[in-house]
């Protein structure tokens, strides 16, 4: 069953209302290793893709001083160790954000006594992703959308191993790989955004666009986050996609937009948002209990009305009254 991004995007939204300040530090210092990372590289490390030989390249490279190469290693160790563990504390700070409660931004470290199987997880999850990219790129999208909610499992119950986790990504995702895609996907318009900004404020200043660029992700980062958790949760238990499925209905129902086609919303039940009426001809006629239509004792129909068309009675006279 494919359920609609809006489904999770529209819970998300309503969770984040009013606590966006404590979502958008975390999301900022869960990604803040890998952001600390990029600048070094950007900053320190030569741009091989605008070196047309590898002559030039390794020319390059070996003119990078010692200490550049030393300040590269540790960022990259410090992402290595810090990464898994934020990340597993920033989605059971969503998680419990879906669920209506607030950690505030201790949440982000409330997972620090399980960095040992964070890390081991994510190299698992990296390796069995590589391995799968090894035949053709769409094995390995496969395979990330296959264990992609092992984080969130571990985040929610520490004491789950590792290979635990991520047997129950795989069984919860075995028929959502494509609704998990869709999701991810909504997504790429926060990209275009983003890019967007950075384009038209660059002719201003580049630092303007910069952090223009910057906190658009942010903000998409926050939201993606919920959306995710959102999603796990709904998963994760069983009949999980339907309450979702009727708890954006009711929401949509009472902003005054339930349902009705061409509004860009998961169109469930009645279009009209009205109940459905039983037939008339499904209920028992008390007069025929055989169920037919053959009209009751006096000539008339089921329901009483007079016979179409002038159709004759059994006094003689005609359906309108006149005589045969």
């Amino acid at each position: 069953m494919i359920v609609s991004p809006y489904v999770f995007k529209s819970r998300a939204m309503r969770a984040l209302r009013g606590n966006w300040q404590t979502a958008l530090l975390v999301s900022f210092f869960a990604s803040l290793p890998t952001t600390l990372l990029q600048l070094v590289q950007a900053t320190r490390m030569p741009d091989l893709t605008r070196l047309g030989s590898f002559e030039a390249m390794q020319a390059a490279l070996l003119a990078v001083p010692r200490l550049d190469w030393w300040l590269l290693g540790a960022a990259g160790g410090l992402t290595l160790v810090l990464t898994p563990m934020l990340s597993v504390g920033c989605n059971y700070y969503f998680l419990r954000r879906m669920q209506g409660e607030e950690l505030g931004f201790r949440g982000l470290f409330s997972r620090a006594g399980v960095s040992g199987k964070a890390l081991l997880l994510f190299l698992l999850m990296y390796v069995k992703i590589t391995l799968w990219s090894l035949l053709l790129v769409v094995p390995g999208i496969i395979a990330a959308l296959r264990y992609s909610m092992a984080p969130f499992y571990l985040a929610q119950d520490p004491s789950l191993g590792v290979l635990e986790a991520l047997r129950k990504s795989k069984e919860c995702m075995r028929r959502q790989k494509t609704t998990f895609l869709m999701l991810q996907v909504s997504f790429l318009a926060w990209l275009l955004g983003a890019m967007l900004c950075e384009t038209l404020l660059s002719g201003f200043s580049v630092i303007l666009a910069l952090v223009a660029s910057q906190f658009v992700q942010l903000v998409m980062a926050a939201y993606l986050n919920a959306a995710c958790a959102g999603f796990y949760l709904a998963v994760s238990v069983p009949g999980g996609l339907e309450k979702a499925q009727a708890e954006a209905v009711r929401w949509l129902r009472s902003v005054g937009m339930g349902g009705f086609p061409g509004a860009g919303r998961p169109t469930f039940g009645n279009d009209d948002n009205t109940e459905e009426t039983p037939d008339a001809t499904d209920e028992p006629d008390s007069a025929n209990p055989d169920g037919g239509d053959g009209g009751g004792s006096d000539g008339t129909g089921d329901d009483g009305a007079e016979p179409l068309g002038g159709a004759p009675r059994r006094d003689g006279t005609s359906g309108d009254g006149e005589e045969p």
